[in-house]
């Protein structure tokens, strides 16, 4: 059985328009469940989610992939994330970009205490642990559900009572606004939908005509914040209490 800070909720902003975050903050403000969101640009919803720091945790989701809106090296895509968020301790990488030497740089020359960026899935007895290298320390917190890695299993989690999720371990669940809001069940249709307009253009009535109403990531969503209610963890509380 799981202890209620076994299960972490985690949010990767993805460039997501404000409206869907603004509707996933409600949901957690309203049930009172504390995450930790990753974020990859500056907005006024990203502003709000600052507000309640005793709910929400913010990170940084760097982007250091060739074409990045973040920069061109790794200096500069560290630096310009680190601006956007100068009191955050725990990144998560967009596309789940690693390398030691990263990490090393991270940690000693951004002051990055946390790392988030080692996707286990569905892995059992999963814990944190802490690697020190160089003189650099960092904490590594792996995590064990993405909801657009679900898309492409032929039988996916979309809900906390499976056996599964009820196994030993640690279970760091790692949401997007985006699939929250359209219960995106098959990743081919979030990209058939960027087709038809650019994630930027997107707004409430476009998104609104595109909602899965089947099983998909928003009941996960949903089922693990009423799980949830009034308790939760940020990751940053997570390494906090491994040194009580």
């Amino acid at each position: 059985m799981n202890s209620i800070t076994d299960l972490i909720i985690t949010l990767d902003v993805d460039w997501a328009p404000d409206f869907m975050i603004d509707h996933v903050a409600q949901i957690l403000i309203d049930a009172q469940v504390k995450a930790t969101w990753f974020v990859t640009h500056p907005s006024k919803a990203i502003d709000r989610l600052n507000s309640f720091n005793d709910l929400f945790e913010l990170g940084i989701h760097p982007n250091p992939l060739h074409g990045s809106t973040h920069g061109n090296t790794e200096d500069e895509v560290l630096t310009y994330t680190r601006k956007l968020l100068p009191q955050a301790s725990s990144m998560r990488t967009h596309g789940l970009y690693q390398t030691s030497n990263w990490l090393i740089k991270a940690a000693k020359k951004y002051d990055i205490k946390i790392d988030v960026s080692l996707f286990l899935p569905r892995a059992t007895h999963l814990q944190m642990h802490q690697i020190k290298w160089y003189g650099a320390s960092i904490w590594r917190i792996p995590y064990f559900w993405a909801d657009d890695s679900e898309m492409f299993e032929k039988q996916p989690l979309w809900t906390p009572s499976d056996s599964l999720i009820k196994s030993p371990g640690l279970k760091v669940f790692d949401f997007h606004p985006i699939h929250i809001m359209l219960n995106t069940d098959r990743f081919e249709k979030y990209e058939y939908l960027k087709q038809i307009r650019p994630l930027a253009l997107w707004d409430e009535e476009f998104t609104q005509t595109h909602i899965y109403h089947g099983y998909g990531p928003r009941v996960m969503f949903l089922e693990l914040v009423e799980k949830l209610a009034g308790k939760g963890a940020q990751i940053n509380e997570l390494v906090d209490m491994e040194r009580i």
